[in-house]
């Protein structure tokens, strides 16, 4: 059996299925918290704070998206959807690290390093690395 046909991909997908919920549930209610997790610098005022709450809060439910569709297409869609959702999500990630990375300096690995995971995860899943 070709390892895109294994069933450790799909528990490995669903894992970073449950990932993405998890940082979605905290960037939407702990969002001054989450926050931290881009290196970013805080603000300073409450009107800022209620601005960057509010982006953290969408961000949160990008994440909570992303773990839905990975979880629905492990479940209900084929090998090639859920690999293609993996590797859409670990580009993300790495979106989201140089973006940290350009403008604080530091913190890109928060994003890259499971992000480079679910990657070869997706790119296993659909057939591209054995």
């Amino acid at each position: 059996m070709p390892i895109s046909r294994s069933p450790a991909l799909r528990y490995a997908a669903l894992f970073f299925g449950t990932v993405f919920l998890g940082f979605g549930a905290n960037y939407i209610l702990r969002p001054y918290d989450a926050f931290g997790t881009f290196g970013l610098p805080y603000v300073s005022n409450a009107a800022d704070q209620q601005i960057i709450d509010s982006f953290c809060k969408l961000f949160g439910v990008k994440d909570i998206f992303m773990g839905v569709a990975i979880y629905s297409a492990a479940f209900l869609g084929s090998r090639q959807t859920l690999g293609v959702l993996l590797v859409a999500a670990s580009a993300g990630a790495i979106a989201d690290g140089a973006i940290v990375k350009a403008h604080a300096g530091t913190g890109e690995w928060n994003h890259w390093g499971y992000g480079s995971m679910v990657g070869i995860i997706g790119a296993l899943t659909l057939g591209l690395l054995g």
